[in-house]
This record gives structure tokens, sequence and C-alpha cells, in this order.
């Protein structure tokens, strides 16, 4: 995730919901939101790194649910390597690894966390497990960003068309908007309904097991600000989830879904934390699949893949660069929807060097300290 702008916007929430104060940003697979001055945040935001010889060795952490397809030690050091690799090549930034890297359980790790979760922020979840969310509230957040966008409503109905479920008839924002929301609302269902190989949801509970907000969008930013300690922070779980705040339309169109992010983290020597979901890399599933250039991935390009979203998570959390969506050499350009081959074989450091663009300048980004 990366911000984008530090626009603050009030959403009224009406008699059920509080009036809440939110900060916008957008992610590299899913578009993932900061929760920020709802819970009394301060205008203030992470200072941008100073790299001693343009060197970083982070703590990484691994945070393991044993339901997912999982990655082993020399896995998880390939994914990290790749990405040394990227960042090295695109930024000229050294990425050295520990020795080993630490594997928690993610049942244990979020047994913790709920225990500190803050007033109302409950209250920003769309509990779509339980088929109760606002779902023309989210439709009338849709309508507005999209009104709000520099890129014209052809150019932006032409960009999502190939991947909306329903099929688009009437060409205006209205039904653009309800077309993107019935896309959410069906993927979101079937990330909640497709079954792992114990046969129970992707996201749901599960006998014997406490039911925790793993899936959840929110509980991973939250985790990097009651500072969590590691730079660096791999997972199996699928984050697919909805709020009731400005969800971007490329999250939207994927389901929900969130590759990766960058949050403040107090406990981090960067000021921030990243943290990578394998999950969409690693899964077998037909409707991921045509989210993925319409190609399943092996191993290898599955951790070649992860490897180059960590990468971009890097550049924002060391230089806090922006997203330069015009060029698709920048390693710091967001794949489309989950089509990471393409976006992948796109990058080429040459033509996109550091400052080449406000996008691509050192400290473009503000992570907000909330």
């Amino acid at each position: 995730m990366v911000m984008v702008m530090t626009k603050v916007t009030v959403i009224e929430r009406g008699a059920q919901k509080p009036t809440l104060i939110i900060l916008l940003f957008i992610a590299v697979l899913a578009l993932p939101i900061l929760f920020s001055s709802a819970f009394g945040a301060e205008s203030q935001h992470v200072t941008l790194p100073i790299l001693a010889n343009k060197t970083v060795a982070p703590r990484i952490v691994y945070i393991k649910n044993s339901r997912f397809p999982s990655l082993s030690q020399n896995e998880l050091r390939a994914v990290v390597a790749h990405a040394a690799r990227l960042v090295k090549n695109h930024f000229d930034i050294t990425i050295t690894q520990p020795q080993a890297i630490k594997v928690l359980n993610i049942d244990t790790v979020f047994a913790d966390l709920v225990t500190k979760t803050p007033k109302d922020f409950d209250q920003l979840i769309g509990d779509f497990k339980n088929d109760d969310v606002d779902w023309p509230t989210i439709t009338e957040m849709l309508i507005k960003q999209i009104h709000q966008q520099e890129t014209s409503l052809d150019d932006q109905m032409a960009f999502v068309r190939p991947y909306l479920m329903p099929q688009l008839t009437p060409h205006d924002l209205a039904s653009f908007a309800q077309a993107i929301t019935d896309t959410f609302k069906a993927r979101l269902k079937l990330w909640a309904t497709a079954t792992l190989q114990d046969g129970y949801p992707m996201i749901g509970s599960v006998p014997g097991r406490a039911d925790l907000p793993l899936n959840e969008y929110g509980f991973w930013a939250l985790m990097a600000k009651e500072g969590f300690p590691a730079e660096i922070i791999l997972t199996n779980q699928l984050v697919a989830s909805v709020e009731y705040i400005p969800i971007p339309v490329h999250t939207s169109i994927r389901g929900g879904i969130t590759g990766g992010s960058t949050e403040y983290n107090p406990a981090s020597t960067l000021g921030s934390s990243v943290w990578v979901s394998l999950a969409p890399f690693l899964l077998k599933n037909a409707e991921l699949d045509k989210l993925r250039d319409n190609l399943p991935l092996n191993k290898a390009e599955a951790l070649q893949a992860a490897g180059t979203m960590l990468a971009h998570e890097l550049g924002h959390q060391l230089l806090h660069l922006n997203h330069p969506w015009k060029n698709p050499a920048c390693l710091m350009r967001p794949a489309e929807v989950l089509k990471f081959s393409s976006w992948r074989k796109n990058l080429k450091a040459q033509k996109c060097p550091l400052s080449s663009e406000p996008a691509m300048t050192p400290g473009s980004i503000k992570i907000p300290i909330w």
C-alpha cells in the first residue's frame, strides 16, 4: 500500500455509524486504506529514512497460516533475494537478509492483536461473511471516487470493463459504479466460499479454531501501528475485505484483495513496516487465474512475483516513492488487477530512474503517523 494523496475526507455514516475522518491511500494489488484521525491521529508523517552506505538490514518475520499454501525457509529467502535484486537494480540500495526468517503462528499473533482494537474500529469493517454490508453506501463512495479522477469516465470504463463480472450496458456513471459494486460483492463472496485443501472456505470460521479477523486489511494496518518488531512481514494469509471508507476501483474489482502495504510502525528502525500477502501468488483458484493474465503461476513464477511485490513496497518504505501510473517500466507502477506476469516483463530500471518524474522523487509520499 502507498499513499497517493493525503486528502482528508469526512464520511457521514448516519446514526448507526460514527463520523470518521480518514486518510486515503492507494495500494499495490489492492488499494488499502490507513485508518487515522478517527482514532486520534495527529497530522505527522514518518521521516524519510537515512540509509547509511545505501544498505538496509531489515528484520523479517513470516506469519504463517497452516491452512494456506506455505513456503519453506529457502523459498522465503528466494522471495527476499529477488526483491533485493530489484531494489539494487532500480534504486541502488542493498538489502541484506538475516540468517533465518522468524516464523510466527497467525492465530497467536491475532489473538493478541484483537485485544488492542481501538474503540469504533469495527465500525469501519463490513461484515460480508454474514452478508451484512451496506452495499448502496459502497456504491455511493465509488461514484464520488470515479467522478473525482483525472482520467475520463470513458477511459476508466475501458480499463475496468474486462474485469467486470456483470456486463456493463448503460454507458453512465451510476451504472458503471453499480457494476463495480456487483463485481466487488460477487468476487468477495467467491473468496469467502472457495475452499482450501481442508475443505473449509478461504475466509470464514473453521471448527476447532478461534474466529479471528485474519483476512481484514484494517487489522494488518493495526498490527504495524501497535509496534510489530519487524521491517518486513510476509504472510501466506489471504487478505480480502470491505471497509466503510472510499475503497478505490482497483481494489473493488479484485474483490477487496490487498497484496501488500506499507504502514506506520513505531517499532521499525525505518519508521514503517511493509507486509506482503503471498496468497494471491500461491493459491490455486480459477477465478484468481482470470485476474492473473489467465495463467496459473508455477512455484518459481510465484516466488518472483511475490519478490517483485515486496520490492515495490520497499520503494515506498525506503524512499517514500509514489505511483508513476503512466510508465509501465517503473517498479513503482502497480500491477493491473493481478496481472503479475505482464507487470514483471515490463519493468526496466533504465527507463524509470529516480527523480525522473514527481512520483519517482524520494519523499513524494507522506506516510501518516496515526
